[in-house]
């Protein structure tokens, strides 16, 4: 089987963005021929993929469009790129694959040129998040607007994939229904994919390291934006100070943007001497250090940095929305995002019974065996399944 995967971001800003490079790794170290059109600024040695180079120049969220720059590139690329494939190769047996809709146009163009067919991974229901953060009243006049039209626009790209796209994967199964129930297309061409604990990134050096027997040490990972609802860790933390658990500390893994406020938050709460920000870190140390992490996130289809922290051994509480429910799957370890007093009263029902913390422990180190299994292998058997 023939893989074509496109990555032309000029950088790695996202773990989603590692995930692809290390599922395209993946498909071709278990016999695949695989070749993945790459942007040549992007500093990148494959250890098992095959990588053709494209210089595509862009500034993010400029003009023209990073995906408009994109499908111009591949165009120019098309022959080089039959030439990679050769003769003899049936449509069946060539798939490009992509996640997300930013190189969809890019994708589109391969499908039609070369006949390759298309599995499309859907990361995330940004609809679904754009009426959450609208709902939640915590968005500016123009940014309730920019949402507006953020969200018009994915509802052309789905019905894109809905038209072209000869399989979809999902990583939770609400995000499928949702997507089904939007465009019409065939649940028989869907497959649920969620994501894994499992090499390079999950490695044995920090699996089960978290040793902790009681709560002292909280820790959140994640952008400190309002979608990740990280005010509301904040604000938790601020309520058990004020019931006098003025010991408890918070480290805080995450980007600091200018214009962010974080700062001022934590001063207006009171708890300045109580948070730690540590910036945009490698979690698994501080995994190993915490005692329980927490992730208020307002949506997420299926959280990395959940599986990380579970991996590691350290417990976690999280909002029940998205895929979160799917990795977590008791109710004693989720919770409604906004619902400040009852994120508080489950932290302090642990650090006063030092038994319920032990028990919710145990019961992410049973969540954490259900995810430790081959991700690439589950896309190979869908791609050579389907119809």
């Amino acid at each position: 089987m023939t893989v074509i995967g496109l990555f032309l971001n000029n950088e790695m800003r996202t773990g989603a963005n590692r995930r692809y490079l290390e599922l395209m790794e993946g498909l071709a170290s278990r016999g695949n021929r695989v070749f993945v059109l790459m942007n040549a600024n992007l500093p990148y040695a494959p250890t098992s993929f095959t990588r053709i180079e494209l210089d595509v120049r862009y500034k993010r969220k400029g003009f023209p469009p990073a995906s408009f720059l994109f499908a111009r590139a591949i165009r120019k690329a098309l022959p080089a790129l039959a030439a990679h494939i050769g003769e003899g190769e049936t449509r069946e047996s060539v798939w490009v694959h992509i996640h997300g809709d930013l190189h969809l146009k890019a994708a589109l163009i391969i499908r039609k040129r070369l006949g390759a067919r298309l599995f499309f991974a859907y990361r995330c229901n940004d609809i679904k998040r754009a009426h959450i953060l609208r709902e939640s009243g915590q968005l500016s006049a123009k940014d309730r607007l920019l949402s507006l039209a953020y969200e018009a626009m994915n509802r052309v790209r789905e019905r894109q994939v809905a038209s072209f796209a000869e399989l979809v994967t999902f990583q939770n199964a609400d995000d499928r229904d949702e997507f089904v129930a939007r465009t019409g297309y065939s649940p028989e061409n869907t497959v649920i994919i969620p994501g894994n604990i499992g090499l390079p990134r999950f490695t044995e050096e920090f699996r089960n390291i978290n040793a902790s027997d009681r709560l002292r040490r909280l820790v959140y990972v994640g952008t400190l934006s309002v979608s990740k609802g990280f005010r509301y860790a904040l604000e938790a933390l601020a309520e058990l100070v004020k019931r006098g658990h003025r010991d408890i500390t918070l480290t805080v893994l995450g980007k600091i943007n200018e214009g962010d406020g974080v700062y001022e938050m934590v001063d207006i709460l009171g708890i300045r001497s109580n948070v730690v920000f540590e910036g945009f870190k490698l979690p698994f140390p501080f995994f190993a250090a915490a005692d329980l992490m927490i992730y208020p996130t307002l949506y997420d289809a299926f959280p990395d940095t959940v599986l990380e922290a579970l991996h590691a051994g350290c417990p976690v509480i999280a909002s029940a929305v998205g895929g979160i429910p799917d990795i977590l799957s008791y109710g004693e370890l989720t919770f409604e995002p906004s619902n400040v007093t009852g994120i508080a009263d489950t932290i302090e029902k642990c650090i006063l019974d030092a038994d319920y913390y032990l028990y919710l422990k145990g019961l992410c180190a049973e969540r954490a065996e259900v995810f430790r299994f081959d991700w690439p292998e589950r896309f190979e058997e869908s791609m050579r399944k389907a119809r």
